[in-house]
């Protein structure tokens, strides 16, 4: 019996060691995923306020000039909001309103962020329906023509709000087709 004790012993031993390298293994390995999740320097949260659909300007420029024009046409051909005669003008209101948008807001983000919080983006509505009282006005004169004062004002409610689903709904896409990508390369 003194031999199978001996042996035994030896055996719990070896367990013991092994038991021990699992150990450090699991510890090394626990130091490494700690490594590899913690986050390097500060933590940096983002709000776009401006909802900009991509972080290269001209990509932000074309998506924008086409949501502008296809909301735009689609407002003034089903609501009948006014009277245009070319479809150049839509071309050109839309190609306005795209520039004169990205234009105001980079200032207004800028020099007067309180202002955008405060007003929780009605400054960009009310920028937005100066804009079209003055194309109906002054620029266009008769070839854009909305048919009464309270138009401009349902018009522009209505485009920010079909641009803010439309940017939800593409933003959405691009966040599910980037965390495929991810998830492809995990």
């Amino acid at each position: 019996m003194d031999k199978d004790d001996k042996d035994i012993r030896k055996e719990i031993e070896e367990l013991e060691k092994l038991i021990e390298q699992v150990k450090k293994q699991n510890e090394e390995e626990k130091q490494k995923q700690k490594k590899n999740s913690a986050p390097k320097g500060q933590i940096v949260v983002k709000i776009n306020l401006g909802l900009e659909y991509s972080r290269n300007i001209f990509i932000n420029l074309l998506i924008s000039f086409v949501v502008n024009f296809l909301i735009i046409f689609f407002l003034l051909n089903t609501i009948n909001f006014a009277y245009v005669s070319d479809i150049i003008y839509v071309l050109l209101t839309s190609l306005i309103l795209t520039l004169y948008e990205e234009l105001y807001r980079k200032y207004l983000v800028k020099n007067f962020m309180s202002i955008v919080v405060f007003s929780s983006g009605l400054i960009y509505f009310l920028m937005n329906l100066i804009l079209f009282y003055f194309l109906d006005l002054v620029i266009f004169n008769r070839n854009f023509d909305f048919n009464s004062h309270w138009d401009p004002i349902a018009f522009v409610l209505l485009l920010h709000i079909l641009r803010l689903i439309i940017r939800s709904i593409y933003l959405r896409i691009a966040r599910q087709i980037t965390l495929g990508k991810l998830k492809r390369r995990r």
